[in-house]
């Protein structure tokens, strides 16, 4: 369990990097999706259109992101980062066939839904406000909805695939929940193991508990 919770804050430095790299060096990692490179599909969602772009992504990841590698696990992240990223990436080369494709937006939706799936009632943010997990999505869906119908530079439509892609691995997370999809449990588990496994629940409950008074509850 030593080091979770860090995952997010690893692809937010990585995020920040990269944003850093294409203002120095004119480095461009979206694509043009008419025209595009292949590996770039699969590395413009680390490049960001300008720094509120970037700041809006480093905060969902930075909150959602965090609280959903504790409740879960580093490889459950990455998994679910990575497919909702991807997924939003062609949904926007679908409907966007002749524009630039770039942002984490869909993997931080994904890490959102995800996270509300698994964790309902979790505290998260809301425009500011704290708020259960489920009133969080209800808004950012509403609002990413709202985006369909007026003209904007945005592709909602790849928030809301990153959205159903991160519910879908949330359910199947929750579904599976007495059973790590990280480490899967043999039927004949050795008994002296689950004192220590409940001590790492408690801490892990624990160490949540604290991150929500400090940071969810002034």
């Amino acid at each position: 369990m030593k080091g979770r919770g860090l995952e997010a804050i690893k692809l937010c430095a990585v995020l920040a990097a990269v944003y850093v790299l294409q203002i120095s060096t004119g480095f461009q990692p979206g694509f043009e999706a008419g025209e595009s490179i292949w590996w770039k599909f699969f590395t413009s969602f680390f490049g960001h259109s300008d720094i509120e772009h970037l700041t809006n992504n480093l905060f969902f990841i930075g909150l959602f992101g965090t609280i959903y590698s504790l409740v879960t696990s580093s490889k459950n992240f990455w998994t679910t980062f990575l497919i909702s990223a991807v997924g939003a990436n062609l949904t926007a080369f679908i409907f966007y066939p002749n524009s630039v494709i770039v942002g984490a937006s869909g993997g931080a939706m994904g890490l959102l839904s995800a996270l509300t799936v698994y964790k309902p009632r979790q505290t998260g943010l809301a425009l500011g406000v704290p708020a259960p997990m489920y009133v969080v999505l209800g808004i950012y869906l509403l609002i990413n909805s709202a985006g369909l119908t007026g003209q904007s530079q945005v592709a909602y439509e790849a928030h809301l695939f990153g959205l159903l892609t991160g519910a879908a691995i949330g359910l199947k997370l929750r579904n599976n929940s007495s059973t790590s999809l990280d480490e899967p449990q043999s039927e004949e588990s050795d008994p002296s193991d689950d004192g220590g496994n409940q001590d790492e629940d408690k801490d892990l409950d624990e160490r949540i508990r604290k991150w929500e008074e400090k940071y969810m509850l002034d």
